[in-house]
């Protein structure tokens, strides 16, 4: 963990916030900027001291549609990092790869709080990454409401992701929320995910297509 810190240039001690997604139209990466936004502004005190490290993995590339997107993400997330940094910090760290699994779980357990505010998904299988490598239960997810996984995951603080001001608002409620309610929320989503694996899931589908027949 500590060779990644170094290579992406984060502050010993700072609170980091992540993102992993592809660059996609239904993963509100461009909402989530804006949210960012309202949380530097409003809470000043936390410049300098937080830092999001945002991981994009190309996608489409060759649509006319996704390079429009890649260039807004690129352009705000210099107007964030021209508009806040200040003695070496930026708000912002934006990675544009694919990483290994052995990188992405070593960010997962740097991670203060994870955020997937997808504007519309499925079960999101990042969010039940980030609690499975959390084995330190230190971590908090933000949850899209619009997600599948929301419905199963309740100990995730739920956001609307259309909201930069309640985006923000669950950004400071994870960097301050006591370490013992972070410990006990995280404990809950681990069981949770521990709980409903795949043979789990397998045989509720083989209950009701029985019921079918």
């Amino acid at each position: 963990m500590a060779n990644l810190a170094r290579k992406y240039r984060i502050r010993k001690g700072a609170i980091i916030g992540l993102g992993i997604d592809r660059l996609d139209y239904t993963k509100g990466i461009p909402e989530r900027l804006s949210a960012l936004d309202v949380f530097f502004r409003k809470y000043p005190q936390y410049q300098g001291r937080v830092v999001f490290v945002q991981v994009g993995v190309p996608s489409r590339v060759h649509l006319e549609e996704y390079q429009s997107l890649n260039q807004e993400v690129d352009r705000r997330v210099e107007e964030l990092n021209w508009k806040y940094k200040f003695s070496g910090w930026q708000p912002v760290i934006f990675i544009r790869e694919h990483l290994d699994l052995p990188k992405l779980v070593a960010l997962y357990r740097m991670a203060r709080f994870l955020a997937v505010s997808s504007l519309h998904d499925g079960m999101n299988l990042v969010a039940k990454e980030f609690i499975a490598s959390q084995v330190e239960s230190s971590g908090v997810l933000l949850l899209s409401r619009f997600t599948g996984a929301a419905r199963e995951l309740p100990d995730a603080l739920l956001l609307n992701p259309f909201s930069p001001d309640e985006v923000a608002e669950r950004i400071r409620e994870a960097v301050e929320m006591d370490s013992l309610e972070v410990r006990r929320r995280m404990g809950r989503l681990r069981e949770q995910v521990r709980e409903n694996n795949i043979y789990k899931w397998a045989a509720s589908i083989l209950k009701k297509l029985s019921k079918l027949s």
